[in-house]
């Protein structure tokens, strides 16, 4: 079974700036290693290490986690398009 959770990054230091980066974890079932994705200027998801290290201990950052919805209206805004699915993954 695939299971994706969204987390909005937001920086303590800086309230005013709200959520700085839209973040995802793909897990699908068999076992396999989760995928980590942000959500980029060029309005895609890419591939990174920042949960990883999130979870190590690297949290400057807060993450909340969101719904898909929240995730997918914040997209919205920020990009002015519905979102569409990377497919290519």
């Amino acid at each position: 079974m695939d299971e994706t959770t969204y987390y909005f990054a937001t920086n303590p230091l800086l309230p005013e700036k709200g959520v700085i980066s839209i973040l995802r974890r793909r897990r699908s079932g068999g076992g396999a290693r989760p995928v980590d994705e942000v959500f980029a200027r060029d309005g895609r998801w890419h591939e990174t290490e920042y949960l990883h290290r999130y979870w190590l201990g690297h949290d400057d950052d807060d993450l909340l986690e969101v719904s898909e919805a929240e995730a997918d209206a914040l997209i919205g805004r920020w990009t002015g398009k519905d979102v569409v699915e990377d497919n290519g993954r």
